[in-house]
C-alpha cells in the first residue's frame, strides 16, 4: 500500500510539473492603423490559446476578437476621403513559433472588411486578411486599393513606401514556463491611386496565465505526501 501511495505522489507530481510548462490564453486585443491615423482597437471577449514556452504559442479560432470601428481622416489627408469603418468578422487559429524569443511567429488570418467614404458616401469596400500572406484587391467611385498582407511577427516589421520605411516591433515577454505577454505584428503594404503607398500594422497582444489546476494539484500533491509520511510514522 505504501508504495501505491509514493507511485501516487511522484504521479502527482510528474502532473504538477508538465501544468508548471504551460499557460492559458487570459486576455487579448487587436488594433489596425493605416499610416498615422488612429488605429482601429479590437478588445477581444472569450479568446482561447496557450503557450507552453516563450517560444510557442497559440490563439483560437472563432469571433472573439469581432468589432466595428470607424477612423476618422482629415480630408487635406487623402482627398476625398473622410472616414473608413474597419469591422472584424472572424480570424482562423493560429500558432506562434520560433528559434528565438524576438522571431517567433506565424499566421493568423483575421477576416472583415474596411469600408471607405468619400464626403459622406460609401466609395469601396476592401476585405480584410491581414496576419497572413496574400493580396487583395478592390476598386470602386474612382478610388483604386490593393492591400499586401504578410505574417506576424514579435520582431521588427517594415514597409518599403517609395518614400521610406515605416516600422512597428513586436515584443515577447513570455517566460519559459509559458506565461507573460506576447506582442505580435503584420504589416500591410496598400498602395492607392490618390495617396500612393501606405503603410500599414496591424498589433495583436496576447497575455497568456498558469494553467488554474495548479494550486489544486499542487495541494493534492501536498495532501498525498502527507499521507505517505503519516503511514510511515505508523
Amino acid at each position: 500500500m505504501r508504495r501505491l501511495f509514493v507511485g501516487l505522489g511522484i504521479g502527482v507530481f510528474a502532473l504538477v510539473g508538465a501544468a508548471a510548462h504551460a499557460g492559458s490564453l487570459g486576455s487579448g486585443s487587436l488594433s489596425f492603423a493605416i499610416g498615422a491615423l488612429p488605429p482601429a482597437t479590437f478588445p477581444a471577449t472569450g479568446a482561447t490559446g496557450s503557450a507552453t514556452s516563450n517560444l510557442a504559442a497559440s490563439v483560437g479560432g472563432g469571433t472573439a476578437f469581432n468589432g466595428t470601428f470607424t477612423t476618422t481622416i482629415p480630408t487635406s489627408a487623402a482627398p476625398p476621403l473622410t472616414k473608413i469603418i474597419v469591422k472584424i468578422t472572424k480570424n482562423d487559429p493560429g500558432n506562434f513559433a520560433g528559434t528565438a524569443a524576438a522571431n517567433v511567429g506565424g499566421t493568423a488570418k483575421f477576416f472583415g472588411v474596411s469600408d471607405v467614404y468619400g464626403l459622406g458616401n460609401k466609395l469601396l469596400s476592401v476585405p480584410l486578411g491581414f496576419g497572413a500572406p496574400g493580396s487583395v484587391a478592390q476598386s470602386a467611385g474612382g478610388v483604386a486599393i490593393t492591400a499586401i498582407n504578410a505574417p506576424w511577427t514579435a520582431g521588427v516589421a517594415s514597409i518599403d513606401t517609395g518614400a521610406g520605411t515605416p516600422m512597428s516591433t513586436g515584443n515577447n515577454q513570455l517566460t519559459p514556463n509559458g506565461a507573460g505577454s506576447l506582442k505580435l505584428v503584420a504589416p500591410v503594404k496598400i498602395s492607392t491611386n490618390i495617396a500612393g503607398t501606405l503603410a500599414a500594422f496591424a498589433v495583436l497582444n496576447l497575455t497568456y496565465v498558469p494553467e488554474p489546476a495548479l494550486p489544486l494539484m499542487l495541494l493534492a500533491g501536498a495532501a498525498t505526501l502527507g499521507i505517505v509520511g503519516a503511514r510511515r510514522r505508523r
